[in-house]
């Protein structure tokens, strides 16, 4: 995807408008405005992009750094009048569609990466790919009557929240596929396939912990307002914040336990399996080893054998055999060995 701008400015009491290619170059100046909030948004960015945030944003060469660099883990680091935030949302989830509800597409559980640079008067965020919290803020921002992005600290709210909410629908489905696993391991069909999938969905719930427990403390460190960005009036907007994320937590930590309880289930029906099938098979040899033990007493090379000479001792010692397979097989059987 070729690099993308979108750049927004907030002026009191004209509201909001898109500012024009040729206005980049002095967003300085539209900051410098009392009430003033910029926005910029960039798309998979390229050098340009990143001269101008150089430029017009002042951004410390170490987030410009990590923005290079990518594959952060979350965090907020803080530099001299400005705070650089690293959050994860889930691809293919909209907000706006989940308000709206309509159905989401099954597809697409991965995991996007979002810089996101917060100072006086500016949000700058940085993605690589589309983003579903990103595109859905941006229409809310653009509303009048909308309260998103009256301050940058109530901006950088909404990208926030809209990314968390991303991570409930994904959660249901994998609830979902859980329960279907833990009925598919218990009816004993499927094991190979099942065992596979059972542990997929063990590395993708440790993937989202690694994700979301620094995310976590993200927004803990929001609300503890270590950075000064965060205004009285957020305040309970970052405690729900970080409420969502403590619910996620614990919803992965619930699934973490049934995915493990699941796997022994499995282990527990595939072992009750193989101890059906050696109870059948010992049931198997016991029955074939009286007439085994008959014929080869019978087949010794004696002179001296009293039944040799019994006229009906053939067919006699065949119905023995037959009458002790009857016998030993109705045994099993009243045991359910058989």
């Amino acid at each position: 995807m070729p690099p993308a701008r979108t750049c927004l400015v907030r002026l009191p009491p004209d509201g909001v408008r898109p500012l024009a290619a040729g206005e980049l170059g002095r967003i300085d100046r539209f900051r410098e405005r009392p009430g003033a909030l910029v926005w910029l948004d960039l798309t998979d960015p390229g050098a340009d992009e990143i001269r101008l945030l150089e430029r017009e944003f002042g951004l410390h060469p170490l987030a410009i750094e990590d923005v290079r660099k990518r594959h952060q883990r979350p965090k907020i680091d803080t530099y001299p009048d400005q705070h650089m935030i690293v959050a994860y949302e889930v691809v293919g989830g909209d907000p706006d569609a989940r308000e709206a509800h309509v159905e989401e597409p099954q597809e697409g559980n991965g995991l996007s990466e979002i810089h996101l640079f917060a100072g006086p008067g500016y949000l700058v965020t940085v993605h690589w790919g589309h983003s579903a919290a990103v595109a859905a803020t941006l229409r809310r921002f653009q509303q009048r009557s909308s309260a998103v992005g009256e301050t940058p600290g109530m901006l950088l709210y909404a990208v926030l929240d809209a990314a968390v909410d991303g991570y409930f629908p994904l959660l249901d489905r994998l609830s979902d596929r859980i329960d279907a696993l833990e009925d598919l391991v218990l009816e004993g069909g499927a094991a190979h396939d099942a065992l596979r999938e059972v542990l997929a969905l063990k590395r993708r719930l440790l993937e989202l912990r690694r994700v979301l427990a620094p995310m976590r403390d993200v927004a803990n460190a929001l609300l503890r307002r270590d950075i000064d960005l965060i205004e009285d009036r957020a305040f309970p907007y970052y405690q729900d914040l970080y409420d969502h994320l403590v619910r996620v937590l614990d919803q992965i930590d619930v699934y973490r336990d049934l995915v493990a309880s699941t796997l022994d289930a499995n282990l527990a029906v595939q072992s009750n399996a193989l101890n059906a099938v050696m109870k059948r098979l010992t049931a198997f040899t016991v029955i074939l080893m009286v007439p085994t033990l008959i014929a080869g007493v019978y087949g010794m090379n004696f002179a001296n054998m009293p039944e040799l000479t019994l006229p009906y001792g053939y067919f006699a010692t065949l119905a023995v055999m037959v009458l002790a397979g009857i016998g030993i097989a109705a045994f099993f059987r009243a045991r359910d060995w058989l």
